[in-house]
């Protein structure tokens, strides 16, 4: 069995590392997907590590058709995500068909969740995701709304390469990240300049 290619994770944030996995999105040629299928999502979210080995394992076994359906709503709310994330690049909020289905994700993860007393202390926690094959989505969708309500959008940035152009956390410490990963398209606009 051919062992597949790691994903590239240098996004500083898991739900901007998945509106990554559609590469080349904006390349004249076409986009490349890189999921193609529930065990892709499920290789990236083990990847990423949103979830453990034994929940891959578990969520593995659900039925086919189950599979099929969390697939397609993943790859839903990852371009639903893109489209968010790219506006806010431009300074520009949701499109209102956008925020009504960013409200809709909203409403799931809440469904899954509860409230918990754990060590002196009320804390969110999810519930009934063991054999949910929506797992995936909802933890991505989870993550990705913590980022944009409480991250600040200035540190959201995208890769300078007009190929590339993947999303990123500008995490350093002087805010000058430029690319999404130097050693790629970093170097690329190097040898370009000489």
């Amino acid at each position: 069995m051919l062992k597949k290619t790691p994903f590239k994770l240098n996004a500083e944030n898991a739900a901007l590392d998945f509106v990554n996995t559609l590469d080349d999105r904006f390349v004249p040629g076409g986009p490349r997907e890189l999921l193609t299928g529930y065990a892709d999502l499920l290789r990236f979210c083990e990847q990423a590590g949103i979830l453990k080995h034994s929940e891959i394992a578990r969520l593995s076994g659900v039925s086919t058709s189950s599979q099929e359906a969390s697939f397609h709503s993943s790859i839903e709310l990852r371009e639903l995500l893109a489209r968010i994330f790219y506006r806010l690049i431009d300074g520009r909020g949701p499109a209102s068909e956008d925020h009504i289905a960013l409200e809709g994700w909203v409403a799931l993860c809440r469904k899954h969740r509860e409230l918990r007393w754990e060590d002196d202390h009320l804390a969110w926690r999810w519930k009934g995701l063991a054999a949910n094959p929506d797992a995936p989505a909802l933890l991505l969708a989870d993550l990705a709304l913590q980022l944009l309500t409480e991250d600040p959008p200035a540190r959201l940035h995208v890769c300078a390469s007009d190929t590339c152009r993947w999303l990123f956390l500008d995490t350093s410490k002087n805010r000058t990240r430029r690319w999404c990963d130097m050693k790629i398209c970093g170097n690329r606009a190097k040898a370009r300049r000489h």
